[in-house]
């Protein structure tokens, strides 16, 4: 156990060095981001939009296809498409949805890519756009890819029995805009442009340390295994313990405030969609909802208000609309989660522990309950 503080106080004087350097790093200018200011951070069709761009042969970069052949093998796409004779679109409209990013080539072959930062899955999105895919190509001239921050897998809802690749911000968007730098060292303007772009993910993806702290961090661990393995063993008792110590009792103290109710549902459970809500003592069926329909980890947060007794509930036709598609069991629609949807994240645990977490959750809940009783809607 003298070990193990022992390489915690290291960490620690490694987290305080790594915080002086980027203060020193922010004084000089160097985390100036125009992609923050302009407010990409979370959002997809942001992120569509600049990656696109990069990978259009056509586009106003001037590089022809260079940018799209270094995606398709970092990737290490098998489609065979003809880089030079590619066109790439973003929102391409169909029948079964709105695809993210598609990638054609005159040869009718295609590269679907199905764009989350922090949104959560539609109903049955990977089999609509794979139902849109063999319809439009022929089996084998075609590939799905499911990008999001960490390589995590979609739904069952969305992706059981479809054949999707993941891919994630965190190595091969990274990696990609890395090689694409190297390529542009004779047109400066891209090139800090793509630097600029590689350090916002890098933020986004929690990946900014110095590469000496991290090595440093990396040869603690290295040097002892057994305290790390330790560590290791625990996470998931580690995730419950912040969450009933730390969130648990925020949140019933906010609705002792609120005059609200809580429940929890399967939370941190692995093969069952898990999630807890907050409703008002005069709401007989519906529930202010954070809810994760991904049976294969803890990801995927989303919030909306649904029936707190499980049951799909018709309702006549509501002017309210949070967002996304209305459904049966989200009449209201739903909205993604901006913060900590991935509890599979250390860093959301810290912010369980710091309050964070669940200040984040509340002000959600508060801006849900102000906006109803603004517009007056009647929840049932």
């Amino acid at each position: 156990m003298e070990n193990l503080q022992n390489l915690l106080n290291s960490v620690n004087a490694i987290l305080r060095e790594e915080k002086v350097k980027k203060e020193e790093s922010l004084r000089r200018g160097e985390r100036f981001n125009v992609f923050q200011i302009c407010g990409v951070d979370h959002y997809e069709v942001k992120h569509s939009a600049i990656i696109a761009r990069i990978l259009d042969p056509q586009g106003n970069h001037g590089q022809k296809d260079k940018f799209l052949k270094i995606f398709l093998q970092t990737i290490k796409d098998s489609t065979g498409m003809d880089t030079s004779s590619c066109r790439v679109n973003t929102e391409y409209v169909t029948n079964e949805g709105r695809i993210d990013i598609l990638i054609e080539d005159k040869k009718g072959k295609g590269v679907i890519i199905e764009n989350k930062v922090y949104a959560s899955d539609q109903s049955e999105q990977l089999k609509r756009y794979d139902k849109f895919s063999k319809e439009k190509y022929r089996v084998g001239q075609y590939t799905i890819y499911y990008l999001t921050l960490d390589e995590h897998y979609a739904s069952d809802d969305s992706g059981e029995g479809i054949n999707y690749t993941r891919i994630s911000y965190k190595e091969h968007i990274l990696n990609w805009i890395g090689e694409c730098i190297k390529e542009s060292a004779t047109t400066p303007l891209i090139r800090e442009t793509l630097i600029q772009y590689r350090n916002h993910i890098k933020q986004l993806t929690n990946q900014d340390m110095d590469t000496k702290n991290k090595e440093a961090l990396i040869e603690m661990m290295v040097n002892n295994s057994e305290a790390i393995a330790a560590l290791f063993s625990v996470q998931e008792e580690y995730k419950k313990y912040a969450f009933e110590n730390y969130v648990k009792p925020s949140f019933e103290r906010f609705c002792k405030e609120e005059n609200l109710l809580y429940e929890e549902c399967n939370l941190f459970a692995y093969g069952i969609e898990k999630g807890f809500y907050f409703r008002r003592k005069e709401w007989d069926i519906f529930a202010i909802w954070i809810y994760s329909e991904n049976k294969r980890s803890n990801s995927g947060f989303h919030w909306g208000i649904s029936n707190y007794k499980g049951d799909a509930i018709k309702l006549e036709s509501s002017s309210y609309h949070i967002g996304g598609k209305k459904e049966l069991i989200w009449p209201y629609g739903r909205a993604n989660l901006e913060r900590y949807d991935n509890w599979d994240d250390m860093n959301t645990v810290a912010a369980m522990i710091n309050g964070e977490f669940s200040k984040y959750v509340m002000d959600v809940v508060r801006k849900a309950l102000k906006d109803i009783d603004e517009k007056q809607i009647h929840i049932p």
